[in-house]
């Protein structure tokens, strides 16, 4: 969906804005944006909000009532998942395999947060970080967030990194 609306959202914004470009076509030219996001950026230049979107729309909203269902069936108030399904790749490369479009592709609210660390690597000594989704419905934000802070203080899983100077107490 983002893909289809990124161009049509683009444009409307750097038009009213007083950007020095107006048009997602200005950028793409230009050349000045980051590596990582030419593929997507060309593609989006390419769609147009036709019949190929709204069959997205549709399966979107086919989606939605699927886990809408799956969660009020199951008395559900989040659905729990690794935000990753492989750990994360180095620094500039594109991250693969992400569990996290479940929240992009519905537009449901989610929350990542610390769910522990992979085994130690000679690269990552501490191990890598890996974080846990949690999916509700339209609008439960604050139940997501009750969830979240719930499970972090239970678990503890959130470790500063090595080079976090420690936290002194406060005078008052």
């Amino acid at each position: 969906m983002h893909l289809y609306e990124l161009k049509p959202a683009i444009n409307t914004y750097l038009t009213a804005g007083g950007a020095p470009v107006k048009s997602l076509e200005e950028i793409i030219s230009s050349g000045k944006f980051h590596p990582n996001i030419g593929d997507n950026i060309k593609k989006a230049q390419s769609l147009e909000l036709d019949d190929g979107y709204r069959l997205r729309l549709e399966k979107r909203s086919e989606l939605q009532q699927t886990v809408m269902k799956i969660m009020a069936d199951e008395r559900l108030d989040a659905i729990v998942f690794p935000h990753q399904k492989r750990l994360v790749v180095a620094v500039g490369e594109t991250q693969v395999e992400r569990n996290g479009a479940l929240g992009s592709v519905t537009g449901f609210p989610s929350i990542v947060i610390p769910g522990g660390f992979s085994s130690p690597t000679p690269t990552a000594p501490l191990g890598v970080p890996v974080g846990i989704e949690f999916l509700g419905r339209p609008w439960s934000e604050n139940v997501l967030i009750e969830i979240a802070y719930g499970y972090e203080r239970a678990t503890k899983h959130r470790r500063p990194p090595l080079t976090t100077p420690p936290l002194e107490a406060s005078s008052r």
